[in-house]
């Protein structure tokens, strides 16, 4: 995740984002309550706009498996198939709260559920965060037939809270919005898209990445573990 850790980079980042990068929305499509982002990840659920409640949790599933199409060692870390995730994290965010939370980084969404193709998460929400319209953001690294891709998903989820009260854990930097990324022209997963069968090393997906400079996709990719 894109967080306030090094100044400079920070900097470097914004440098790139905003002065070589067109500036880019994420994009998604959702169909039967799943949402296909434009990378290899499906969101189960949570469902856009579903609302959240400070106090409850916010069920979270992912498909891993891109519906059954991607092999099983697609997800593993350190995969060296040419269609692969690197890593897939989980942001709370709002600008019109200003809040930026995690919600799940790391190798643990992925390596989690041993041999499930669906990754689950019930993700407390703070009674700290003031009520107001959210994002759960998907921040995904990959790579589609040996190309790395960069997407951002995010979906809303406006969240009640009558009486906010605390400290916020695992607080970061409000990014600056939007976000640059490097995402596929489309799902290779939804109707229309097609991959070569789960058992080839080459995973080969017909949607292609959108052109992005290699600078900025690189600078994501370091701050990303910072």
């Amino acid at each position: 995740m894109l967080v306030g850790s090094r100044s400079l980079l920070d900097s470097l980042l914004q440098v790139a984002v905003f002065t070589l990068f067109p500036r880019c929305i994420a994009a998604q499509t959702t169909i039967n309550g799943q949402t296909f982002t434009n990378g290899l990840a499906i969101i189960d659920a949570p469902s856009p706009s579903n609302p959240g409640h400070a106090g409850s949790t916010i069920p979270i599933a992912v498909d891993v498996s891109g519906d059954g199409k991607l092999a099983p060692a697609a997800s593993l870390p350190g995969s060296d198939l040419s269609t692969r995730y690197d890593f897939l994290e989980i942001y709370l965010v709002s600008a019109q709260t200003n809040i930026n939370i995690t919600v799940s980084a790391g190798p643990s969404l992925l390596t989690n559920e041993t041999g499930s193709t669906v990754k689950h998460l019930n993700w407390p929400i703070p009674t700290c965060i003031p009520a107001g319209d959210y994002n759960l953001t998907f921040y995904e690294a990959s790579h589609v037939n040996g190309q790395g891709v960069f997407t951002i998903t995010p979906i809303p989820i406006p969240i009640s809270n009558p009486s906010a009260s605390g400290q916020c854990p695992d607080l970061n930097s409000l990014q600056p919005q939007p976000q640059a990324s490097n995402p596929l022209s489309q799902s290779p997963f939804a109707s229309g898209s097609t991959i070569s069968p789960s058992s080839s090393t080459s995973g080969m997906i017909t949607a292609a990445p959108t052109p992005a400079l290699a600078l900025t996709l690189t600078l994501l990719f370091f701050l990303s573990f910072c």
